[in-house]
C-alpha cells in the first residue's frame, strides 16, 4: 500500500473514532447510572435511547458515505440517511433544515457525492442553518448551499477542495480528500465559494 494511502486510511479511522466515541461513552454512562440506581429511571433511559439513536444515525451515514454503495438505492434513502445524520449534530442551540430539489432518476454514484458534500456543508454551519441540495437528472451537476449565521468553509478545507493541497494526514480534512477521490473517479470537479453567510458547493462533470 502506498504511504499516502496508508496515512489516509489511518485518518479515516481517527475521524470515525472521534465522531463516535462521545456517543458510545454517553450510552455507556447512562447504562452505568441505571445500574447504580438499581432500576429504569425514565430520564436516564431516555438519555441512553437518544444517544443510541445518534450512534446508529452516524454509523448508517458513515457506512453509506464512505463504504460500498449498497445502502444507497435511491434519492429517498439518501435523503433519510442524510437528514438522520444532521439530527445527530443538533442540540438545544444548533438545528438544521434540509431542502431537497432533486429527481428520482439520478444515477447511483450521485448519492454518495450528495452525502459527502452535505457533510462538508454541515461543517460550514457552526451554528446550524439550512442546507439546500439541487440535483436534476441529465444536468450532470450538484449544487449544495449552506446558509446560516457565520456560514463559511474552513480555510484548510477550501484548499483541499480547490486542489491546492492533499492533506491525507488530517482527520478533519478527510471527508474533503475522500470527496476529491470520488470526483476524480467519475471525472467530476468541485468548487467551493462563500458569500454573505452562505457557502456554495458546486460539483459537475469536467468538460
Amino acid at each position: 500500500m502506498p504511504e499516502n494511502d496508508f496515512i489516509f486510511s489511518k485518518s479515516i479511522v481517527t475521524r470515525f473514532s472521534h465522531d463516535l466515541a462521545g456517543v458510545v461513552s454517553a450510552v455507556s454512562n447512562s447504562l452505568s447510572l441505571l445500574d447504580e440506581l438499581g432500576g429504569a429511571d425514565q430520564e436516564t433511559l431516555k438519555l441512553a435511547a437518544d444517544n443510541a439513536d445518534i450512534l446508529m444515525g452516524r454509523l448508517r451515514f458513515f457506512r453509506a458515505a464512505f463504504g460500498n454503495e449498497g445502502p444507497l438505492t435511491d434519492i429517498a434513502v439518501t435523503q433519510r440517511i442524510f437528514e438522520d445524520y444532521l439530527k445527530t449534530l443538533e442540540n438545544k442551540a444548533i438545528h438544521y433544515a434540509c431542502v431537497w430539489q432533486t429527481d428520482q432518476e439520478l444515477p447511483i454514484f450521485i448519492f454518495r457525492l450528495i452525502l459527502l458534500s452535505g457533510l462538508i456543508a454541515a461543517e460550514c454551519l457552526p451554528r446550524g442553518g439550512q442546507i439546500t441540495i439541487q440535483a436534476q437528472a441529465g444536468n450532470r451537476q450538484i449544487r449544495v448551499e449552506a446558509s446560516g449565521k457565520n456560514a463559511a468553509p474552513d480555510p484548510q478545507m477550501q484548499t483541499v477542495l480547490d486542489g491546492r493541497i492533499e492533506d491525507v494526514s488530517s482527520a478533519k480534512l478527510m471527508p474533503a480528500v475522500f470527496l476529491q477521490k470520488c470526483l476524480a473517479e467519475q471525472k467530476w470537479q468541485i468548487s467551493l465559494s462563500s458569500l454573505e453567510e452562505k457557502a456554495i458547493i458546486l460539483l459537475n462533470e469536467k468538460r
